[in-house]
């Protein structure tokens, strides 16, 4: 199993009295978990399978979030007042996408990537 540069989300689903994680970039890539750590790994295992499931069909294989993975790696570091100075996007606009985990547009994801190599 390998680490795959995609945004998950996970929460816990009271409906399911369990931990869901998702993959907001595949569509119907969900999995879940009775811990945590349980549904981190699940999900794992749904993106590969998601992910040769669209090879072997021939299915476009969306980009993955280049800028969603830089900053998780950068996240403690950064402030977002100043990354959004140094990318040129509104701040509120980034504080919103970063907390909702919105997917950044093609120009955003350029701009927040070249801010981040001068970090």
């Amino acid at each position: 199993m390998k680490a795959h540069p995609y945004l998950i989300r996970l929460c816990w689903s009271p409906e399911d009295e369990a931990f869901v994680a998702e993959v907001p970039a595949l569509s119907g890539c969900v999995s879940h978990g009775d811990t945590l750590a349980e549904a981190a790994i699940n999900i794992q295992e749904a993106m590969d399978l998601w992910l040769d499931s669209a090879r072997s069909h021939g299915d476009e294989i969306p980009a993955p979030d280049l800028a969603r993975s830089r900053l998780n790696e950068m996240g403690p570091l950064l402030n977002v007042s100043e990354l959004a100075r140094r990318s040129g996007l509104k701040r509120a606009t980034l504080a919103s996408k970063l907390r909702r985990g919105t997917r950044f547009t093609s120009e955003e994801d350029t701009a927040i990537r070249r801010a981040l190599e001068n970090v």
